[in-house]
């Protein structure tokens, strides 16, 4: 039998109702079984990193960082009020003692000293959106900055996403603080919200999710040196789902883009996007970032808020449906290429699924 530890968090409202919660997945011949391991009650908890033993919960509406020690008895060990507002995404730098924070709302990224987990610092805020003139073509999503994701290129680079822009931003940051040293400009109405960065033989690929023009945008660059800002080449912007264009599905219309939320890539190039308002996975495959739709299937939901991939024992995709108030686990079947679910697991508002050893 294998057992997969698997924790998520979740909101149920905007008034601070949320928290984390924590299972074991056992796969047996009977197929699997979920167990609650232990939950914390938090606030409106949308994202939720690890951090070595512990998990960092972000907060959107309460605007505060929390770490926490999971398991059967969940402690909280540290908490901060951030500087900006709807904080909806974080990532650790490679050393393990600095978190980046994306703030919607505000348009900023915060940057949060984690040396001490029991005691988290904001110690600078980058406000996004200089020389840039707004509204964008999304008017009403696109009035002004708005931080989406933080992806850490090496200790001292990062990549953030503003949907509201129509920028990616190359930040550097050092003792002295954060610098936007250069920016990619994504098509006009993308809104970018998350991204992923490979490496395809000799070429590094930037892949990007629109999540107001329902595409994937890709960027190339020759592998080898650290100048992050420089030599990306735009290479392509393709759709991240058909559903959205012929409507096959029921409950679907043709005149609904997709919203791609979550982009995750697999280790064999493949990229799965959970696609919003269509409610499915888009499936691109392809080199050097000329990728095409290769495969999609229902999510059960209609809007996948977040992803995770796994390849252990077979492909799994761990679905984050808060509307439906469960995570759903999409099995692909080996001879067939088909995808069903294996098993959904109950949590209202799930809003991230992270799955591991990290979270047992």
């Amino acid at each position: 039998m294998a057992v997969t530890p698997v924790l998520a968090c979740y909101r149920t409202c905007d008034a601070a109702i949320g928290g984390i919660t924590a299972w074991q997945v056992t796969t047996g011949p009977d197929g699997p079984r979920t167990n609650v391991v232990g939950s914390c009650p938090l606030g409106d908890a949308s994202w939720v990193t690890p951090l070595y033993h512990l998990v960092v919960v972000l907060c959107e509406r309460d605007g505060t960082l929390v770490v926490v020690h999971p398991g059967r008895e969940f402690q909280v060990v540290g908490t901060v009020q951030l500087k900006g507002q709807w904080p909806c995404h974080g990532a650790v730098d490679p050393t393990g003692r600095l978190m980046a924070v994306a703030d919607y709302a505000s348009g900023q990224v915060e940057f949060v000293d984690l040396s001490d987990p029991t005691r988290p610092t904001v110690r600078n805020v980058l406000d996004l959106g200089q020389g840039c003139v707004f509204p964008r073509p999304v008017a009403d999503r696109q009035e002004g900055p708005h931080a989406h994701q933080v992806t850490w290129l090496d200790r001292a680079h990062l990549a953030v996403t503003d949907l509201g822009a129509d920028r990616i931003n190359v930040v550097r940051w050092s003792e002295a603080g954060p610098e936007i040293i250069g920016s990619l400009k994504t098509p006009a109405g993308c809104g970018p919200r998350h991204l992923t960065l490979t490496e395809d033989g000799r070429k590094q690929i930037l892949t990007v999710g629109g999540a107001l023009s329902g595409t994937v945008s890709t960027w190339s660059r020759p592998t080898g040196h650290d100048m992050w800002a420089r030599e990306w080449r735009f290479v392509q912007e393709t759709a991240s789902s058909r559903w959205s264009h012929t409507g096959s599905q029921e409950r679907r219309s043709a005149c609904t883009p997709a919203s791609p939320s979550a982009i995750v890539t697999t280790p064999d190039g493949r990229h799965f996007v959970a696609n919003r308002s269509v409610g499915s996975i888009g499936i691109l495959g392809g080199r050097f970032g000329r990728i095409n739709l290769i495969d999609e299937f229902d999510t059960t939901g209609a809007n996948p808020r977040d992803i995770t991939v796994t390849t252990q024992n077979g492909t799994r995709v761990w679905v984050a449906l808060p509307e439906e108030g469960q995570i759903a686990i999409h099995l692909r079947d080996e001879d067939t290429g088909g995808w069903q679910v294996e098993t959904t697991i109950d949590q209202p508002g799930a809003m991230r699924v992270i799955v591991g050893p990290t979270t047992g």
